[in-house]
Parts: structure tokens; C-alpha cells; sequence
């Protein structure tokens, strides 16, 4: 192979597996949209999308190291191009059924509609079988048993997936149901007949309150989950009701909620059957809390 051929071929190598390693860890910095907008089709539960999107991610951390490599160059040129089809059968789904969101290929640090991105793995996957025509023999000198490569690639696949597990732990294993501090006698009398949260009829029906407040990121991601949450499972949506300051005074949101933020309280009549953080809100009890009072 000429001198150009080369670094043409080294230059490949090294663009494919950055490209998939930034990739897998812009979506690992924004974990939590990635996770959501996985959610958003609607195929699985909350508590599986946090798994799907860390298998993801880890799926694409292993590949960009594969390649780094440089070793069964058939296996890992098959199992690439396997997975960038699974991801543009993916995105053909999204154009159509009308999604134009960011499709969170790089998180969010890049902002690619699903039409984009498509163009973009059609090009990812011409440079992989491209770089791969090019392959040639490694020495082997370093490491002259296939077994052991074979056994150093599968702890690299292992470490790879299990990266965004250890960076980010999904919110179902690390979070179980618990209980939040609020102001009881505080909310007892914002949800009164004549308190400042009547309007909501908290205590009269079944309801999810969340106290939040604007600016607030983790609060913006709470709302982003309950109406996910609100939409995948049918619900009515008058039934989730969100708290801001300005509703009920500066005064008041800090005594109920003694000024942690967000807090997702679940009101049966105006007793509390449940609280949450955002990071801990339970799909399945939600719905099943407002589907049995219907």
C-alpha cells in the first residue's frame, strides 16, 4: 500500500472512531433529553428508556474504540454497519410519523433534524465500508494469540457498554420511591375551599401537583417527564398541575415546599399518597393513581 493510501487510511481511522466516541458521550453529558426522547415514541416505559439510551450510548463507545484498534476488521465493519442501519430504519420512523426535534444524534450539542441525520449516517456508512476496503494486515507482534485479542476486544465491548451505567446510573436503579419534605398544614390550606390552589380542585379529586419554578433546570426536566408521561398513557392532562410562585405567592410556595424544588406530590382528595423528586417519578404508580379514579 502506497505511502498516501496509507494516511489516507489512518486519517479514516481516526475521523470514524472520534466521531462515534463523541457521539456516544455528547448524548452521555445530556443523558436525561436523550433519555426522554426515546421516551417520546412511545414504545417502552420510562424506567426501560433510561436502559435503552445507556446501551445506546455504550454500543456506540465500543464501536468508535473497536475501530481505534484496528482488529477483527470484518466483525466490527459488519456490527457497525448493522447498527448505523438500525439507526436510519430509526430515523425513517421519525420523518414519518412528522418528527423534527433534534433526533439527539450528538446530544445536545449538535441540532440535527431526523431528515439530516439520515444524510448523515447514508455518508457515515460510505466512509465505514470505504475505510474498510482499505484494510490491511496488522503485525501482530505485540500480541501474536488471536485468543487473547479476542479476549481484550470483549473487555473493551464490556467496559465500553458499561461506561454509561457508572457515569450515570439510570434513575430507576439509583432512585426508589421516597419522601419528600413538605409543609402539610401549608398545603392543607393552599388546597382549602378558599386557598390559593381551589381552582385546582386538589382537594376534591385525584391530582399531580408539582411545584416548580421557572429557570429552574430540574424542574423543566419534571415537566418534560409528566407530560410525557400525561401523552403516552392517554391521561388528561388537566389532572397534572404545575405550581409556579407567581400562582400562589413567593410566601406560600416556600412554606409548602420549604423551598426544594421540584416537588411532585400525588393528591387523592387532599391526602398525599406519594412524592417525588424528578429524578424518582414513577410512571406506572401515576398512572394507575389517575386511571383508578376515573
Amino acid at each position: 500500500m502506497s505511502r498516501g493510501w496509507l494516511w489516507l487510511r489512518i486519517a479514516l481511522r481516526v475521523f470514524l472512531s472520534v466521531l462515534f466516541v463523541f457521539s456516544a458521550l455528547a448524548k452521555l453529558f445530556g443523558i436525561d433529553q436523550f433519555e426522554l426522547y426515546v421516551y417520546s415514541f412511545g414504545f417502552f416505559p420510562l424506567d426501560v428508556c433510561f436502559v435503552l439510551a445507556r446501551l445506546c450510548i455504550g454500543v456506540e463507545l465500543a464501536i468508535g474504540v473497536l475501530i481505534a484498534i484496528g482488529w477483527f476488521a470484518r466483525t466490527v465493519r459488519l456490527f457497525t454497519l448493522l447498527v448505523l442501519l438500525f439507526f436510519m430504519l430509526f430515523l425513517c420512523y421519525a420523518v414519518l410519523v412528522g418528527r423534527s426535534d433534534s433526533c439527539q444524534c450528538f446530544g445536545q450539542m449538535v441540532d440535527l433534524s431526523p431528515t439530516v441525520s439520515l444524510l448523515k449516517n447514508a455518508v457515515l456508512m460510505a466512509l465505514v465500508l470505504w475505510y474498510y476496503k482499505l484494510h490491511f494486515s496488522y503485525s501482530k507482534s505485540f500480541i501474536c494469540s488471536r485468543l487473547w485479542r479476542m479476549v481484550v476486544a470483549c473487555v473493551v465491548v464490556l467496559a465500553a457498554v458499561a461506561v454509561p451505567f457508572i457515569i450515570s446510573v439510570p434513575d430507576s436503579w439509583m432512585f426508589g420511591r421516597s419522601n419528600e419534605v413538605y409543609n402539610q398544614a401549608a398545603l392543607k390550606e393552599a388546597i382549602s375551599a378558599d386557598g390559593a390552589l381551589a381552582y385546582a380542585q386538589a382537594g376534591e379529586e385525584r391530582r399531580v401537583l408539582a411545584f416548580v419554578t421557572p429557570g429552574c433546570p430540574y424542574c423543566r426536566m419534571a415537566r418534560q417527564k409528566l407530560g410525557s408521561i400525561a401523552d403516552r398513557n392517554l391521561l388528561d392532562t388537566a389532572d397534572f398541575l404545575f405550581v409556579e410562585p407567581a400562582d400562589i405567592s413567593d410566601s406560600l410556595f416556600l412554606q409548602i415546599t420549604y423551598g426544594a424544588r421540584p416537588l411532585v406530590l400525588l393528591l387523592d382528595s387532599g391526602r398525599v399518597v406519594a412524592t417525588y423528586h424528578y429524578r424518582n417519578i414513577d410512571e406506572r404508580e401515576i398512572a394507575a393513581f389517575l386511571r383508578s379514579g376515573e
